[in-house]
């Protein structure tokens, strides 16, 4: 049996190296649940959160890209644009993603 094909939103494959913070805030928003409860999957690309992959293709590439550059973010208010769940799963810890504690045990 074959996995997947991993699909990255178009945005971000369009802006390459160019990408800017705002694009970021937008791809992270649109990527990751506004609230809790998470939903089972990806409201933009429809992927299925696992243990494995608590965040679809496109967050997991830009999270890291966005916890790097989040006081340039800071500066222009980007990221009050994200809600306190989005906002907290950007600066947590990867274990306490909103989309991975349902697939925890000890939750």
């Amino acid at each position: 049996m074959s996995s997947p094909a991993v699909k990255l939103d178009p945005r971000l494959m369009k802006a390459g190296m160019a990408v800017t913070v705002a694009d970021l805030i937008r791809l992270w928003s649109d990527h990751t649940p506004p609230a809790l409860p998470a939903p089972e999957q990806c409201r933009t690309c429809g992927h299925f959160y696992s243990a494995e992959a608590p965040l679809c293709p496109t967050a997991a590439v830009v999270r890291p890209l966005l916890r790097k550059r989040r006081y340039e973010a800071d500066t222009h208010g980007n990221l009050s644009r994200l809600t306190t769940n989005q906002t907290d799963d950007l600066l947590c810890a990867p274990k306490h993603l909103s989309t991975a504690l349902t697939w925890r045990k000890d939750f």
